[in-house]
């Protein structure tokens, strides 16, 4: 049976807050335990706050299929499907910089409906629904809202996925793309939060993102966020692993030109 778009979006707000609270309290707390490598880190906090996020989602849609990256993919069939980040930017929070969200995206048939992020430091929630437009803390908006800048005098978020940072060829490839795009741009930020950024894309406060080799568990929810806002974009992600986005059709091309030639 299909869902309520708006109910979707109501359980999915509700879900991420509940995360958020949790990971606000645990942050204060100043105590991060977790296991640590060279490349990513798993704290304690993303297991729970996860726990946090499927409770309130079981309780309204037990039968839904669940991905979070925390847990294995569930094996149910159903049609709709909730990818979730409970910790999005978890080295940030492990290490006490204060940039980090929660993410959960609906697909239904595989086609995200629903996206809500929340950013629980600062309050910020941000909920897409297909179709109908991108709000932020309940106020409709939309990337030329914001104030942009041509490029040079621009800034420009740079999403670098885990499988990128773990293959040689691909960590090879994003650090030359990376240096591309300073010799377009005035800055180029990678917060290692990349809900974070894909907020501050939709609400026109930064002229671009490029995302490489993205991670699905905030790869959904960003680009419904993105699309919503009237973001122009070039996604090939599923194709070679890159979106490109920017406010306006000629800032997307030249970014996507830029990325193109150095790789």
């Amino acid at each position: 049976m299909e869902q309520s778009t708006d109910d979707l979006a109501a359980v999915a707000s509700d879900a991420v807050r509940a995360s958020g609270d949790y990971l606000r309290e645990a942050f204060r707390n100043g105590a991060v335990d977790g296991e640590y490598d060279t490349t990513d880190v798993k704290a304690v906090a993303d297991r729970e706050a996860q726990r946090q996020v499927r409770s309130v989602i079981d309780s309204h849609y037990p039968d839904h299929a669940f991905d979070g990256e925390e847990s294995e993919w569930s094996d149910s069939d159903h049609a709709y499907r909730w990818v979730v980040d409970p910790l999005d930017g978890t080295n940030n929070f492990a290490s006490g910089y204060p940039k980090f969200a929660t993410a959960a995206a609906v697909l239904h048939n595989d086609e995200p409906v629903v996206a809500a992020i929340y950013e629980p430091l600062t309050g910020t929630q941000y909920l897409a629904r297909r179709g109908e437009g991108t709000t932020v803390d309940g106020r409709p908006i939309r990337v030329t809202d914001g104030s942009t800048h041509p490029l040079e005098h621009g800034t420009v978020a740079l999403v670098i996925g885990l499988p990128a940072v773990t293959n040689s060829a691909l960590a090879q490839q994003a650090e030359t793309l990376e240096l591309a795009l300073r010799d377009q741009c005035k800055r180029v930020v990678a917060t290692w939060a990349p809900c974070v950024d894909w907020g501050l894309l939709a609400r026109g406060a930064i002229d671009g993102l490029v995302a490489f080799h993205p991670e699905r568990y905030e790869q959904y929810a960003g680009s419904l966020l993105a699309a919503e806002s009237a973001v122009k974009a070039v996604d090939t992600v599923d194709d070679d692993g890159l979106y490109v986005g920017a406010p306006n059709s000629e800032t997307t091309q030249r970014l996507h030109e830029t990325v193109m030639d150095s790789l």
